[in-house]
């Protein structure tokens, strides 16, 4: 499954790089002597859609022809974790103000929607995660939803909050 964070690009590349440097290495080595120990592979990203702050704001960054699927999906999401008999998950969905950019943006800027959330302890906000792991969606319905919805991100930007002076 895909996620909708990702590393960023120069670290994807140092580890193709560096994979591609052990394979390199170990093919060109003497058949005789064994090859060197791999490198350690990558340490996993935390979740950076897994809040522990008390509050938390994503700006999604939506492609302008997918603005319907973005908005049908994350409205089905909500309500599926809404419906779900785990009360996480109903919490999770309590917990998910969904809102859309309400001013004209320039010709060729992609609509942002905002997600305002009172995080609920171990849950995630990737939609991937939420559609394949939670319980909440059968398989076939989950596959249906991130079909619609794996294209509709140009960026996705987790922000978790802290109160401050007083």
């Amino acid at each position: 499954m895909r996620s909708f964070v990702t590393l960023p690009v120069t670290r994807l590349m140092m580890a193709l790089v560096a994979v591609l440097a052990v394979s390199t290495v170990a093919s060109a080595q003497d058949p005789q002597t064994p090859p060197p120990a791999a490198a350690p592979a990558p340490a996993a990203q935390p979740d950076q859609l897994k809040f522990t702050t008390p509050t938390a704001i994503v700006f999604n960054l939506i492609k302008a022809d997918k603005t319907a699927d973005f908005e049908a999906v994350w409205t089905e999401i909500k309500a599926g974790l809404a419906k779900s008999a785990k009360p996480e998950l109903q919490q999770q969905a309590a917990s998910l103000k969904m809102y859309k950019l309400a001013l004209e943006l320039p010709a060729g800027q992609n609509p942002i929607y905002v997600f305002y959330i009172d995080p609920v302890p171990n849950a995630t906000f990737d939609p991937t995660k939420i559609l394949f792991e939670s319980g909440a969606f059968e398989r076939p319905k989950a596959d249906e939803l991130y079909a619609k919805l794996k294209d509709c991100y140009a960026q996705i930007q987790p922000w978790p909050l802290v109160a401050f002076g007083g």
